[in-house]
């Protein structure tokens, strides 16, 4: 009994501080908030009943946000649908994230899922590289790479000098 108290004290702290950060970049990643909050929850869930394991991780949050970005394309997947962009008049996943400037919410949402994944754990959550791999359960190398590609598309989409 002390133990599952223990572990729902632990799971809900946690849950408390990481939930809207988590949820900001999934929804802005997928450009869908209803999508993201959706599979943010469900993973959520899956850390909670996995709490034991998922507790001693180094990056919790790395592992929800994985967890949440595989359930949300899982079901893009089943929709038939490859990626998703903010439907029109839909909730609009840059004002939760602050993204001000239109015009780079346009070039972020323009990217693939892959790259965009990496701006968005990079710049808006700070993570290093290798947080974000192991968040992606990918090389460092291979983030790198998809953030380098990520900020050449930027660059060139709005005519930005290195």
């Amino acid at each position: 009994m002390a133990a599952t108290l223990e572990r729902s004290g632990a799971f809900e702290d946690f849950y408390r501080s990481e939930r809207d950060t988590i949820l900001r970049a999934v929804a802005f990643a997928l450009g869908d908030v209803d999508l993201a909050a959706e599979s943010v929850d469900e993973a959520l869930a899956r850390a909670y009943e996995r709490w034991a394991e998922v507790g001693g991780m180094a990056n919790r949050a790395g592992w929800v946000y994985r967890v949440a970005l595989n359930l949300a394309r899982n079901r893009l997947r089943r929709l038939g649908l490859e990626r998703r962009k903010p439907p029109p008049g839909g909730r609009d996943a840059s004002d939760l994230v602050g993204v001000a400037d239109p015009e780079i919410a346009r070039a972020l949402a323009d990217l693939p899922l892959d790259l965009r994944s990496v701006v968005v754990l990079r710049f808006h959550l700070d993570w290093t590289i290798d947080e974000i791999a192991a968040a992606l359960d990918c090389p460092a190398g291979t983030i790198k790479s998809r953030l380098h590609r990520a900020l050449r598309r930027l660059e060139t989409t709005l005519e930005v000098s290195p």
